[in-house]
């Protein structure tokens, strides 16, 4: 039996884990992704899980294009959508038609709904790749390095989404380093602004420390280079988890020092 249907207590395990179940539960790492959940839920994010047999084999994620990392509207976008790929149990399920059935799940709810599109944040490579959009009828609108927004639309006169961007980064100070955050509350175990939070405190005599106001900050914005964490322009582990506030913390410290040192020998 096969059954696409929103999280329950027993299914949300493996929809925060991102499917990974091969080890005990870490409740910590999944708190930013369950509070996203209590507070979208009743705003149109919708939280799936595939089961098959009472399996859990793939998991998707959608909602309006005001909470996501796309501009436009009257759209439903995909934040994630994937099918179980490890060797662990349940095994790699890959291949077998669970990702178009999940798809066409959403579209068919989007368009019950009376939404005239839907879209993707997709990425260029093997997690949520755009190939799996394209070979499904989605067109490619709009591109930012390794992001791609993907779209179907339902309805003549729709109108394309648009990745979000921030507008501006402030430029680099010759004496401080300027720590720019958008926050993340997903994919990363541990959201961005906290790890950023941490890594700067008691730093103020070499750092400004800036917090991206909204629309940016509080939408799911993934993995990525539209959010993230910037030293003086520069992303930071762009496409990687955050990662410890302490490994942030000392390359903060190790490019105040190397302004230092350059400042010195002028």
């Amino acid at each position: 039996m096969m059954e696409f249907a929103e999280i329950t207590d027993e299914t949300a395990p493996a929809f925060f884990s991102c499917l990974h179940l091969e080890e005990p539960q870490d409740p910590e790492s999944t708190i930013s992704g369950r509070q996203w959940y209590a507070a979208h839920k009743d705003k149109g994010y919708r939280a799936k899980v595939l089961t098959v047999d009472g399996s859990v084999v793939g998991k998707c994620h959608y909602g309006p294009i005001e909470i996501s990392p796309l501009e436009g509207k009257n759209t439903t976008v995909i934040f994630c959508l994937c099918v179980h790929p490890y060797e662990y149990p349940p095994g790699d399920h890959r291949d077998k038609g669970y990702g178009r059935f999940m798809l066409e799940a959403v579209e068919k709810d989007a368009r019950d709904a009376g939404v005239q599109a839907v879209a993707a944040w997709a990425m260029d490579w093997h997690w949520n790749p755009v190939s799996f959009y394209l070979h499904a009828g989605y067109t490619e609108v709009d591109r930012e390095d390794k992001v791609v927004a993907v779209w179907k639309p339902f309805a003549a006169g729709a109108e394309p989404p648009r990745i979000l961007r921030l507008p501006s980064l402030p430029p680099a100070r010759a004496d401080r380093v300027t720590v720019l955050v958008a926050d993340n509350p997903w994919c990363d175990g541990f959201d961005k602004k906290r790890v950023a939070r941490e890594a700067v405190e008691g730093l103020e005599d070499i750092v400004d420390y800036i917090e991206v106001a909204p629309p940016y900050d509080g939408r799911m914005i993934h993995l990525g280079r539209v959010g993230g964490v910037y030293l003086d322009g520069e992303p930071y582990r762009p496409y990687e988890l955050i990662g410890a506030s302490s490994e942030l913390r000392r390359c903060i410290m190790e490019r105040s020092e190397r302004k230092r040192l350059g400042s010195e020998r002028k």
